[in-house]
């Protein structure tokens, strides 16, 4: 069964799976979203049938825009982060005023215009082996993006109070489905070995 964010939205959805025949699945009567606090909308769906024609296209895309709905949380996440030192004032002056306050926005700008640079690629040529990649780099800026930023505003970054707080919290599922950081890393690790990977430096092969 696949799991889901607003999986209430609709009656039927189309299932895809980087392994086995795509299925249709529906959210069961009455069914209610989990409600836990890191997926408040996250619903379990229940598979009803074999989806026709072949849905392997769409994983990669899906994959993508999901990386796309990270790449906009860390980067309002940051700004955020400019606002706040920017207004927050210690020891008679801002704490943008503060070298090691500088390094850590800066170090978390460049790690999201690169994860942008790498999002724009993807879209453009969106395969499973480079879906699979950016949503590994995805996960990874966001890991380090959010906690950086979240320091940054203090004790007020883990208060509902702060939209910070809101957005590491509403952005779980996109990082948690359809896997974690370290399944996504397997899958990509035998996507490469089956399809090979393009870069400039040699990856993986073509399985013969």
């Amino acid at each position: 069964a696949a799991r889901v964010d607003h999986g209430d939205l609709f009656g039927e959805w189309r299932v895809a799976r980087l392994a086995g025949p795509a299925t249709v699945a529906t959210a069961p009567d009455g069914a209610r979203p989990l409600g836990t606090r890191l997926g408040p909308f996250v619903t379990d769906l229940v598979d009803t049938g074999t989806a026709d024609g072949d849905a392997h296209d769409d994983i990669p895309l899906h994959l993508a825009l999901t990386a796309c709905t990270v790449l906009g949380t860390v980067d309002r996440a940051v700004e955020l982060a400019v606002d706040h030192v920017s207004g927050r004032i210690q020891f008679g002056k801002p704490i943008a005023a503060f070298q090691s306050v500088q390094f850590a926005l800066a170090d978390a700008s460049v790690a999201v215009a690169g994860l942008r640079e790498l999002a724009h690629y993807t879209l453009w040529r969106p395969t499973t082996v480079d879906a699979l990649a950016l949503r590994v780099h995805a996960v990874d800026v966001a890991r380090s993006v959010l906690r950086t930023t979240q320091q940054l505003h203090g004790a007020a970054g883990v208060c509902d109070e702060y939209d910070i707080s809101v957005l590491v919290r509403l952005v779980q599922p996109a990082l948690r489905l359809p896997w974690g950081a370290e399944r996504t890393a397997e899958e990509l690790a035998s996507a490469i070995a089956r399809d090979g990977f393009d870069g400039l430096f040699e990856h993986g092969g073509v399985a013969g």
